[in-house]
């Protein structure tokens, strides 16, 4: 049996073709690191926070419905309910009588990002996004009537249909305020 010793070349041509494998799979895992990277910088985690300086506003006049908005805010009443305005960031309509979010259709072309018990965030193909959040609220005074109010952003259909993100929409960050806003719906305490 004889022994055979590679020419030099061969081994050369051999290494090369070995490093070269090697950076193109290197490169290649380096490409599916930054693809991942960048699916993840597009996080669909949403965080519902009101920032301080809001307060309280009352929709119909002192001892009525209220909630949380920035100071400065507006309340108009809608032929469907009342407008809460504050600058281009905040708008949110209140409706009474709202259906359950279970019951919001999402109109065609338009993402449910969102959506739990009370709360739906929809996202347009823009990149808009709109809200409903539905409270159920319950008077001290009469524990047997409940009230079904739904609050989403101004231009959305809160009642009746789903909303509307590709007519009105907001940035991510005002849906998430204007959400934690609406959270604070309440009803008049008694005294």
């Amino acid at each position: 049996m004889t022994l055979r010793i590679p020419d030099r070349r061969r081994v050369k041509a051999t290494r090369w073709a070995m490093v070269c494998g090697l950076l193109l799979v290197a490169c290649r895992r380096q490409e599916e690191i930054h693809v991942d990277k960048a699916a993840a910088a597009k996080d669909s985690s949403f965080d519902a926070v009101l920032p301080n300086g809001f307060e309280m506003v009352q929709l119909r006049g002192e001892g009525s419905e209220r909630m949380r908005a920035p100071t400065g805010a507006r309340v108009e009443r809608t032929g469907r309910g009342f407008l809460v305005e504050a600058g281009p960031d905040f708008a949110v309509e209140v409706v009474p009588d709202a259906p359950a979010v279970s019951e919001l259709a999402t109109p065609p072309g338009v993402a449910r990002v969102v959506s739990d018990a009370n709360t739906a965030v929809f996202e347009a193909p823009d990149g808009a996004y709109s809200f409903v959040v539905v409270r159920e609220l319950v008077p001290e005074w009469d524990e047997d009537r409940r009230r079904r109010l739904s609050c989403g952003s101004a231009g959305g259909g809160v009642s009746g249909a789903g909303t509307r993100a590709d007519k009105r929409g907001f940035s991510k960050s005002a849906v998430q305020i204007m959400v934690a806003a609406c959270r604070t719906l309440e009803l008049p305490a008694l005294e």
